[in-house]
């Protein structure tokens, strides 16, 4: 024989959802300072690089500091660029 299963009484009401909050940028705003703080390191740890060659080969010396010149222009011009793009999406 067998015996009849019972079905618990199932809620007629739906529980409550929490709300959603609104989208923030926190995460942009936390990962920018982190990029920086990369973006720095990671000069530094070059720049001490071309100074160890520059002191253990002092003939590169002079192409050292040409190329050094140059990645400053593309620096500067991608520093430029970047602050005219924030400054127009406002």
């Amino acid at each position: 024989m067998s015996q009849p299963t019972s079905t618990p009484p199932q809620d007629p009401a739906p529980a409550p959802q929490q709300p959603i909050p609104p989208a923030t940028d926190s995460g942009a705003a936390a990962l920018l300072p982190l990029l920086v703080l990369v973006f720095v390191l990671l000069v530094l740890v070059i720049g001490a690089g071309l100074l160890y060659v520059t002191i253990a080969h002092p003939s590169l010396a002079m192409p050292l500091t040409v190329a050094a010149a140059g990645v400053t222009i593309v620096f500067t011009i991608a520093g430029v660029l970047v602050a005219i793009a924030a400054s127009s999406r406002r």
